[in-house]
């Protein structure tokens, strides 16, 4: 008895009812959490472009367990589906529809990818600037969609010249659907979405156009009619800071439904799960029920923060801070150029002077002793540079005063790794 009475309140209620071979793994574990809540750990800050931080709040939401069945779920879902088509300046009356999608970001892509290239006389122009926009080729591939892949330099934005010139290159291709992403992760560059949507509309209206905005939904402004967009996908883990568990689509309704029995996919076929939210209001298969809790609450947040006005200037002055931070401390951008960078997650390379002391591993293992966790560089295969860089996000529950900190963490880390400061050019 003199250990259950150490116990707290939950594991006493487990350990009385859990059969005798289970009582002592409770025990242990009950230990262990007593043990690290006894040592005051501070909360890891994730500066990354998601999973990332989330408040308390949105925490808390989830930690309840509701039926997927519940009417009072199904409104959850429902409300979230509507909110999400205001972000895009859409309504059902314009004709777009939301539709949620089970899993990660990459699962509502694929869910978009193929089911909206018809069987019969579709192709897709895949004009990527990083892995992001590579993965579509290999979503492609897999599920037998013909496409054509037009790569481009991943320090350099996707223009509309560049598009339409790729169009006219491949004209006699019988290209049917063009998509690229909005805001490429993989080196932390904001494509030029806008002009290239009002070129299409312009000058080839025949051609619908695919968007992945899974990085940059709620951080950037995306009207989707406006800007010529007949789909996009994002995910709930990224810039509305809810958790990993589910994504969704935003179709233009009247496309959706003209590719209708085209997936090549039963748990992913965007139209099927379209017509059972419609008719019930559900999903068809388990959905991650406290995900979508923490998401209503994310929301919210991203309501009372201002919007899109809130959140975008947030993200803002952490990555001035951290730019300007950073740069004193002598590193370089691998974007160049201002005006292409994001501000979703920046990647920073150590000076060629440096290169050979720079080792990334003990660089991330002591900014994360000090809670900061970082993301590794994610740059092309051919690239010298990629042992010698790295990427830091600035969205999730981070704010000024939390970059501010970290700067001077990544100061201390750089002495402690032997360097001066700044570093040598």
């Amino acid at each position: 008895m003199a250990v259950a009475r150490s116990l707290c309140p939950q594991a006493l209620r487990v350990l009385g009812s859990a059969p005798a071979r289970l009582q002592p793994v409770v025990r242990a574990f009950s230990s262990a959490s007593s043990s690290s809540s006894s040592r005051g750990e501070r909360q890891k800050l994730l500066f990354t472009p998601g999973p990332l931080t989330t408040s308390k709040a949105v925490k808390e939401k989830m930690a309840k367990d509701v039926g997927s069945r519940d009417p009072d779920f199904i409104a959850v879902v429902k409300q979230i589906r509507e909110r999400l088509l205001k972000i895009a300046e859409v309504s059902p009356e314009e004709g777009y529809e939301c539709i949620l999608m089970q899993g990660a970001g990459s699962m509502a892509l694929e869910a978009m990818l193929t089911s909206s290239i018809p069987r019969t006389n579709g192709k897709l122009l895949i004009v990527s600037n990083g892995t992001y926009g590579e993965r579509q080729e290999k979503i492609c591939e897999r599920a037998g969609i013909p496409f054509i892949a037009a790569r481009n330099p991943w320090n350099e934005p996707i223009t509309a010249a560049l598009v339409e010139g790729l169009l006219e290159k491949y004209s006699g291709e019988g290209i049917s659907h063009v998509s690229m992403v909005h805001h490429e992760t993989t080196a932390g560059v904001l494509n030029h979405l806008e002009q290239v949507g009002r070129m299409l509309k312009e000058k080839h209206s025949e051609k619908r156009f695919i968007v992945d905005s899974i990085s940059s939904f709620g951080a950037y402004r995306l009207p989707a009619k406006e800007w010529n967009v007949h789909y996009l996908a994002g995910s709930g883990n990224k810039c509305i800071e809810g958790v990993p568990g589910f994504a969704f689509v935003i179709a233009h309704r009247d496309s959706m439904l003209a590719a209708e029995g085209s997936s090549r996919s039963l748990t992913l076929d965007l139209q099927d799960q379209w017509q059972f939210m419609q008719k019930s209001g559900q999903f068809r298969f388990t959905p991650p029920t406290q995900s979508i809790l923490g998401f209503e609450q994310a929301l919210t947040e991203w309501e009372e923060e201002g919007g899109l006005a809130g959140r975008s200037g947030r993200y803002q002055k952490n990555y001035e801070t951290l730019a300007a931070g950073m740069v004193k401390l002598g590193f370089e951008f691998y974007v160049k150029d201002d005006a292409s960078r994001g501000y979703i997650i920046t990647t920073f390379q150590v000076p060629d002077a440096e290169k050979d002391k720079w080792d990334f591993n003990v660089f991330y293992d002591k900014l994360k002793d000090r809670r900061y966790v970082i993301y590794p560089a994610s740059l092309p295969p051919a690239s010298a540079s990629s042992a010698a860089a790295f990427r830091v996000g600035n969205i999730g529950q981070l704010f000024q005063s939390d970059v501010e900190e970290f700067v001077k963490e990544v100061e201390v880390v750089l002495k402690e790794m032997g360097f001066s400061v700044p570093m040598k050019a």
